[in-house]
């Protein structure tokens, strides 16, 4: 039997390439796949490069908005600064009144920001002169806002008035219903006497004022709270008394409460060692010595306060001999004591010093009259004193025959308790500081010392 062959179907090559293989299908898939990919990630890319461009033309805009705002803001604050300070400077006394008896000096330091300092020195009249310092809350506007308020009240109610407490009291009520919440000062007004040198006082929460000189510290503070913050601030009034050198400064808190680049301020303890050490100095030249050690304290630290120094020195009288004559009339002697003591107390020489005084005016006036002169209308007791800072001098002449003061009895002696013949010349001795008779014995001389030089 013919043997079969055995044949195939094969397909054409061209055929089989174009239906390719499952493997070669899978491969082209996944090629497929990772090319679908590439292209989502570069539209997501070109989408957020997009989103960019967007966001940057928005963030142009943006920026340029934000520069023309700053730009006006920085142009009205510029304008209400300028406002700021032109008020501020129409609130400052144009000058510093004049008196003899003392010498004023001040310091005025205003910040790029206009703070609220406020100082004031005015003639009260009746012999009376007013110290006024406040700070205010706030800066600019705002605080000129404040300081306009206080301002106007201390003008309108110090008209007649001289207590300080009374003055304050209407400041606070006055800035207390013209102002917004949260506005208020600390203040401190003194008012002193010109011809006693006494000085009444309140603190309203001010930073203390310092009262220095020979031998002397005296810080002056009071109870009570800041103006324009309370219908009641309870403010206190206090008294001292200024002695001829004595030195009063006031400050603001930009002196003790400004930080420098260290994180130290120029606090009271610097302050006071410095008053300490240059008590000597004039206040004018003070308060710029003082001004000059705290910019240098301060040295590339901005300023954020305004800084505030108000001085005043009691000066020294310069001592005049004055002359009295009087007939031998006892009843004179009240002219003679109400000239003396009158210049004493103005001095403030105290109520002790004035009595020793007053006692040996009258046993000298009177012994003239009596022993030297005899009562003889006709003759005459020439006194002649003179009054300063450091002592207090009186000579007390008659026309007799003089006598000699050695030979007057002790009587403190036990055999001359019972007499009165020398007890004025003990009297006088013990209550005056030195006492000398011419050798006629018809003039005695008395000093008494200024209590303030008496160790």
């Amino acid at each position: 039997m013919a043997e079969k062959r055995r044949t195939s179907k094969r397909a054409p090559a061209s055929a089989g390439t174009a239906a390719g293989s499952p493997r070669e299908v899978c491969a082209l898939q996944k090629s497929l796949a990772k090319a679908n990919l590439a292209i989502g990630q570069l539209r997501e890319e070109i989408e957020e490069l997009r989103s960019r461009a967007r966001e940057g033309e928005n963030a142009r805009s943006t920026v340029a908005e934000l520069s023309r705002e700053l730009q006006s803001r920085t142009l009205r604050m510029e304008q209400q600064l300028a406002v700021a300070r032109q008020f501020q400077r129409l609130f400052m006394p144009p000058a510093l009144p004049r008196n003899p008896r003392v010498r004023l000096a001040v310091k005025y330091q205003p910040s790029p920001r206009v703070g609220g300092d406020l100082y004031d020195i005015f003639d009260m009249g009746n012999s009376s002169l007013g110290i006024f310092a406040a700070d205010a809350s706030g800066y600019g506007l705002t605080a000129t806002l404040v300081v306009a308020v206080a301002k106007m009240a201390l003008d309108t109610f110090r008209q007649g008035e001289y207590s300080p407490k009374r003055i304050m009291e209407q400041v606070n009520r006055q800035v207390l219903q013209n102002t917004l919440e949260n506005q208020f000062l600390t203040a401190f007004l003194a008012v002193v006497d010109l011809e006693t040198m006494r000085m009444k006082y309140v603190n309203a929460a001010h930073p203390c004022p310092v009262i220095y000189g020979k031998g002397r510290f005296e810080e002056l503070d009071t109870e009570g709270l800041c103006c324009g913050m309370f219908d009641d601030p309870k403010y206190e009034e206090r008294e001292t008394q200024l002695r001829p050198g004595d030195k009063l400064l006031l400050c603001t808190r930009g002196l003790v409460e400004m930080i420098n680049t260290a994180g130290e301020a120029y606090d009271r303890k610097r302050l006071h060692a410095l008053l300490q050490a240059n008590s000597e100095l004039e206040m004018s030249a003070l308060v710029e010595k003082l001004a000059d050690e705290f910019n240098r304290h301060m040295a590339g630290a901005e300023q954020l306060e305004d800084l505030t120094l108000v001085g005043l020195e009691v000066a020294a009288r310069k001592s005049t001999e004055e002359r009295i004559v009087i007939p031998s009339e006892p009843m004179q002697l009240n002219r003679v004591e109400s000239l003396i003591l009158a210049r004493l107390e103005s001095l403030s020489y105290g109520e002790r010093a004035v009595f020793g005084v007053r006692l040996a005016i009258e046993e000298a006036v009177i012994n003239a009259i009596k022993h030297g002169n005899r009562m003889d209308k006709a003759k005459r007791v020439i006194i002649t004193y003179s009054v300063d800072e450091r002592e207090c001098a009186i000579s007390v002449e008659d026309e007799g025959q003089g006598f000699d003061p050695s030979s007057v009895p002790d009587p403190t002696a036990d055999e001359n308790l019972e007499l009165t013949h020398g007890r004025g010349l003990v009297l006088i001795r013990a209550y005056m500081d030195d006492v000398k008779f011419n050798k006629k014995g018809n003039r005695i001389t008395m000093r008494k010392i200024a209590p303030w030089l008496v160790e």
